[in-house]
């Protein structure tokens, strides 16, 4: 999972990649980068970390050019390392590439790239893969629309996970597309500025990262569509393969910004649908809460629509250090239980004596839910209860969500009855799997560490998981 962002025919292009990449920094804190193409020469910066302890003015005021990309990446393959930062650059073909998205077989293809006399990877990134086969590719098929729509289809055809690509090439233009299953959004922007007689144009992850730089005019890149803008600003959209929409129903659930819209249906919203959705569950229950609390930040919207619908108080009183990032994404089991520690802190007098219901958007590991309950009862809690708008997670994610082995998972090792002892509450109220799709709709849901029902061959997914769990514990090790 990564934030990605381009932009084409931008007077200011590296600040405004670097905007945009502030506005999609929840989707990645492990490092950023940016290219940008001035006249036929690239420009480069990378940086570990959060985004402006990586970049200085000067970094930006050096990216010269009026198109370019971003990334700001959540290491889900491979290391932290600034070798792994994105966007990847070809100058031997004058193409870049920046990736959302984890690509299943990576391990597999370069197995086969070795045999067939090709150097190992560089990186050990598996975004490195897409540019590998896309300028081989664009080599035979040639710097056209045409050509560049036969590469991506040749690519999808190796390729099997998700991946939705932001990509720059010299002579060509800026061009974005996204896997048949369209798990992992993108957008494309465009609008002519004040002043302006040509239109600027761009591809994010997300819509909040657009709306922020000016951009009212958004549509979502669809699931086996490419879109490529050329240098005089042409636009063409075509389908490089038959569509087959599974959206990971993880990005409104947790993952995307509340002010974004993803494949036409407002986070906000979907959020808001899940906390009344939930609400019906625990109406069935007959507790009796005296006051609803979310877990922040994500599950806040759902606890105010819960709180309405049972006709509850709703109050913010575990309150969130603010300088603390998401502890969900961080890579090894300490450092995120070190995080919950420092990150949330309950308003002790506001809990002491009543029966709470603590809302939170899912629970994967555990980690954040035990605290938290363990902090609630030192304030004196009478009751305890935890909802969750997500549906019991008993599946690995290999498609960008970092939990690809199923050992993690709580729900997965043990029974649902079980559950509430091991977080320490009095009652323990799910989201239904129908709950969930009717919140979503009218989306076509990739729900498969819920159902174990993937969209795409997980055959080489034993191999993921083990180069992933091997990859964090050398990070541990270092």
């Amino acid at each position: 999972m990564c934030g990605i962002i381009g932009l084409l025919n931008s007077p200011e292009t590296a600040t405004e990649i670097f905007l945009g990449l502030e506005n999609l920094q929840h989707r990645g804190q492990d490092g950023g980068g940016i290219i940008t193409l001035d006249k036929g020469r690239f420009h480069q910066h990378r940086g570990i970390g959060l985004l402006e302890n990586a970049f200085t003015a000067s970094h930006l005021a050096r990216l010269t050019g009026n198109a370019g990309i971003g990334h700001t990446r959540y290491t889900t393959t491979g290391k932290k390392s600034l070798s792994q930062l994105q966007p990847f650059l070809s100058e031997m073909t004058g193409l870049v590439i920046a990736h959302n998205g984890n690509i299943v077989n990576y391990q597999q293809i370069c197995e086969s790239f070795h045999h067939n006399g090709y150097a190992a990877s560089a990186t050990g990134c598996d975004s490195e893969v897409i540019l590998w086969t896309l300028e081989r590719a664009l080599s035979t098929e040639g710097k056209t629309f045409e050509g560049l729509v036969n590469s991506i289809r040749t690519l999808s055809e190796t390729l099997v996970g998700s991946y939705s690509v932001i990509g720059l090439c010299e002579g060509l233009g800026l061009f974005a597309f996204r896997d048949p299953n369209g798990l992992r959004p993108l957008v494309m922007g465009e609008q002519i500025r004040k002043g302006d007689t040509e239109k600027t144009y761009a591809f994010a992850s997300e819509t909040v990262a657009l709306s922020f730089l000016g951009f009212s005019e958004m549509v979502d890149i669809q699931p086996g569509e490419v879109v490529l803008v050329t240098p005089k600003g042409k636009v063409h959209r075509a389908n490089y393969t038959s569509p087959k929409p599974r959206h990971c129903m993880f990005e409104w659930v947790y993952f995307a910004r509340v002010e974004s819209e993803i494949d036409e249906l407002p986070v906000y919203q979907a959020r808001f649908n899940l906390g009344a959705a939930l609400a019906e569950n625990i109406r069935a229950t007959g507790l009796k809460p005296d006051i609803v609390v979310p877990v922040p930040e994500t599950s806040r919207i759902a606890a105010i629509a819960l709180a309405e619908q049972l006709g509850v108080p709703f109050r913010e009183v575990l309150i969130k250090n603010r300088y603390v990032n998401r502890t969900f994404i961080l890579e090894s089991q300490a450092a995120r239980q070190a995080a919950i520690r420092r990150k949330l802190y309950p308003v002790a007098t506001e809990l002491s004596g009543k029966r709470i219901l603590i809302v939170d958007d899912s629970i994967v590991r555990g980690n954040t839910a035990i605290q938290i309950i363990q902090m609630l009862r030192q304030c004196g809690a009478k009751e305890i209860y935890l909802a969750s708008t997500c549906p019991p997670i008993q599946h690995p994610c290999y498609y960008g969500i970092d939990f690809p082995d199923e050992n993690e998972l709580l729900a997965s090792a043990h029974t649902v009855e079980e559950l509430p002892k091991i977080l320490g509450v009095d009652a323990l109220i799910y989201q239904t799997i129908a709950g969930l799709e009717k919140s979503l709709k009218p989306n076509n849901l990739c729900m498969a560490c819920l159902t174990d029902d993937y969209p795409t061959d997980i055959s080489a997914a034993e191999t993921y998981s083990k180069q992933r769990t091997l990859q964090r514990k050398e990070v541990l090790v270092s």
